[in-house]
């Protein structure tokens, strides 16, 4: 058996490899760090066999990027965008789900089935959208904020989903449930509130005086918050993501940012690594069809909506189109709906 670093070197040297082709190639990279999964999973090499330790590596990435991303932004900026935000969302959220259900039912699924695949279309991918954004530095443009706005409002949606699906396997929903969860993340902002205005400055600039210090400080807030709201039954990209938006506004911001950058990036590729090696192509003959279908409604249908809703409310026509398109694919949670 060989040992857990033999087989990470392994990954990463396949990886590399492909990267270069898709480099050579002039294709995204995160789309060979893809299909470096798939070659080194189950359908290819199986060179992945520590499969928890590469979730666990896939988790530090996500919360870091969604952490440093948080610490890019600043509350003020996305009060002007809560209209934009709100109702993009939720037109996206009335006519894919829409547009998903009625395209099921006529490809044969069932009323519930058909139900669970248009939720499941609506959903973007927060990783990829933050991953493409941070790669081309677009986080802080206008069309990068109103994304990464309308990914906030589709996770606590996606929270309030996974609540009803898990509940309708145990026989029912309890409204209670709903009013718990809202409760919990009122109690989590004023906290995280009262921490960004009364502690955080006074700790970061005691901090501050050693950049290793500041440096393991900021990975122990960001990972403690992402865990917070992990248990409190959020997801922890929401969590990371607001980690980062409370230490945006301090003055050592950029030294915090520039130090875990390297670190991101490793543990994002393992993420999306690890995202590859889960793929089963074993009966994708009998699926491309219907796939066809399904992914046109989310690539054509989904930017579509988004680019009319931010036009109609008065942005310009490249912001419209650049946020709609950011948000054309489906999320990591759209698979885990549809297995629950």
């Amino acid at each position: 058996m060989e040992s857990v670093f033999a087989e990470l070197s392994l990954v990463i040297v396949v990886t590399v490899a492909v990267s270069i082709i898709m480099r050579a190639i002039k294709q995204p990279l995160i789309l060979g760090y893809i299909l470096a999964g798939l070659l080194v999973g189950p359908s290819g090499l199986d060179l992945i066999h520590s499969t928890e330790l590469f979730e666990s590596f896939s988790e530090i990435g996500i919360a870091l990027l969604l952490f440093i991303i948080g610490l890019g932004m600043h509350i003020g900026e996305f009060r002007k965008l809560g209209k934009v935000v709100f109702l993009a969302a939720l037109n996206s959220l009335l006519l894919i789900t829409f547009l998903g259900f009625t395209t099921s039912t006529l490809l044969g699924f069932g009323r519930t089935e058909s139900l669970v695949i248009g939720l499941a279309l609506f959903f973007s991918s927060t990783i990829i959208i933050v991953k493409l954004l941070s790669d081309k530095k677009e986080q802080n443009r206008l069309h990068g904020q109103i994304a990464i706005g309308v990914i906030l409002i589709e996770d606590l949606i996606a929270t309030m989903a996974l609540l009803f699906i898990v509940a309708g396997k145990d026989g029912g929903f309890d409204p209670n449930q709903l009013l718990v969860l809202g409760a919990k993340s009122i109690l989590l902002l004023l906290l995280l509130a009262f921490c960004s205005r009364m502690v955080i400055p006074k700790v970061a600039r005691y901090m501050a005086a050693n950049q290793e210090l500041l440096f393991l400080a900021a990975i122990a807030w960001g990972f403690g918050v992402a865990t917070l709201f992990e248990k409190a039954g959020f997801s922890i990209e929401i969590g990371a993501l607001f980690a980062g938006v409370a230490l945006a506004t301090s003055p050592f911001v950029q030294e915090i940012s520039a130090r875990l950058r390297p670190l991101r990036d490793f543990f994002i590729v393992i993420f999306f690594i690890a995202l590859g090696e889960q793929l089963d192509v074993a009966n994708i003959s009998d699926a491309v069809i219907p796939a066809l279908l399904l992914s046109a409604i989310v690539i054509i249908g989904k930017p579509t909506i988004i680019t009319a809703t931010a036009g109609l409310l008065g942005y310009t026509k490249r912001v419209s189109f650049k946020a709609g398109v950011n948000l054309s694919q489906i999320s990591e949670f759209s698979i885990i709906l549809v297995v629950l």
